[in-house]
């Protein structure tokens, strides 16, 4: 099972990653008739789905962490570094959808996906030793 939970962790991750660089270029994606998220609906409703998705997301992290049967480095990372992503998802609700507040988590999204997979390897082989 240890795959298919891994593509649900991207495909998890993939909208509030994109949503996040959407709310800077709403107006753009609204000009073009581009149907992205931020561009169709409230900001109260995009910032509900990115902390819906990010809390996900780090359920996600943590059922892979059991089905894949990691160590506590991987669960440790997974729940700091899912802490701060959620932290910044609800950041950005409160900051009103601010363009800084955006980027903050949109850059975020990216490093916590590489923190993931490093943990993943990390985790690996410091077990098998």
């Amino acid at each position: 099972w240890a795959p298919v939970v891994l593509f649900a962790l991207i495909v998890i991750w993939t909208p509030s990653h994109f949503w996040a660089l959407a709310v800077k270029y709403r107006d753009d994606y609204a000009a073009a008739h581009v149907p992205m998220l931020p561009a169709v609906a409230s900001f109260d409703r995009v910032s509900r789905e990115i902390i819906a998705y990010s809390v996900a997301l780090v359920g996600v992290s943590l059922l892979f962490a059991a089905v894949a049967h990691m160590g506590v480095v991987f669960w440790s990372v997974a729940l700091v570094a899912g802490g701060f992503y959620v932290g910044d998802a609800l950041r950005l609700r409160r900051d009103g959808g601010s363009v800084k507040s955006a980027m903050r988590l949109f850059k975020y999204s990216i490093t916590y996906l590489t923190v993931i997979f490093v943990a993943m390897a990390v985790d690996v082989l410091v077990r098998s030793r």
